[in-house]
């Protein structure tokens, strides 16, 4: 009897509605906002301060050149994430705006919140060093910043690679009494704003990892169990 191949899983791109709470955002967590409809102002970053219940939440000002961009009271903006596993989309009301003590403003909460899955699972945040080999051999140490079962976020302080270019990550597999490392081959698939990172100083790439070896697979999955058992302590 013949079998057939099985589909490969994809992510639900279907539309859903959560709440703002849902998100369970960071405090420094960045968003990208979309200005007013009419604007001419392009898509700038902000950093999640916090929230006060189900009233207002607060990020930073966004800055252009050393000032604060001037916000005006009561206009609408767009905000989008990549959270985890999905990407979540809502629009918020500008309450408030100041400079003092420090650069802030206050955004009425959302009565809804869009989002939809774009991973296959769920990526960790982390801090760890590993060290990346380009296909031309050079190598480079860089900081993962999140990593899953299927690939990671990098963050060096210098250009990587192109999109689409191959890279081998070595990566430390800490676990209880035990330490192992694994060579990972994998694909960038995204990089960060470029002005937007030669100015921080910090480049962000989204690598999604080849196949892994039988034994490296089960090792990178009980890492990843690992970290999120102490994260969730």
């Amino acid at each position: 009897m013949e079998t057939s191949q099985a589909e490969p899983v994809k992510p639900d791109h279907e539309l859903h509605e959560a709440d703002f709470a849902d998100m369970h955002l960071k405090v420094g967590e960045h968003l990208i906002v979309q200005p007013p409809a009419g604007s001419e102002a392009e898509p700038f970053t902000v950093s999640f301060i916090g929230a006060f219940g189900r009233m207002s939440f607060l990020t930073s000002l966004p800055v252009v050149g050393d000032k604060g961009m001037w916000i005006t009271l009561g206009s609408r903006f767009t905000f989008r994430v990549v959270h985890g596993m999905y990407a979540y989309a809502f629009t918020a009301q500008c309450l408030r705006a100041r400079s003092r003590p420090f650069p802030y403003a206050h955004f009425a909460i959302p009565e809804c919140v869009k989002y939809r899955q774009i991973r296959l699972s769920y990526r960790l945040e982390t801090r760890l060093p590993v060290e990346v080999t380009r296909a031309n051999g050079t190598r480079t140490l860089a900081i993962l910043r999140d990593i899953s079962e299927l690939g990671a976020k990098l963050e060096l302080t210098g250009m990587l690679d192109d999109v689409g270019a191959e890279i081998t990550l070595s990566i430390p597999i800490l676990l209880p009494g035990t330490a192992n490392s694994i060579d990972v081959s994998a694909a960038i698939r995204n990089r960060s704003d470029l002005d937007r990172s030669i100015a921080s100083g910090h480049f962000h790439y989204g690598v999604s990892f080849a196949p892994l070896a039988a034994e490296d697979g089960h090792l990178l999955q009980r890492f990843i169990e690992h970290l999120l058992v102490e994260q969730l302590a």
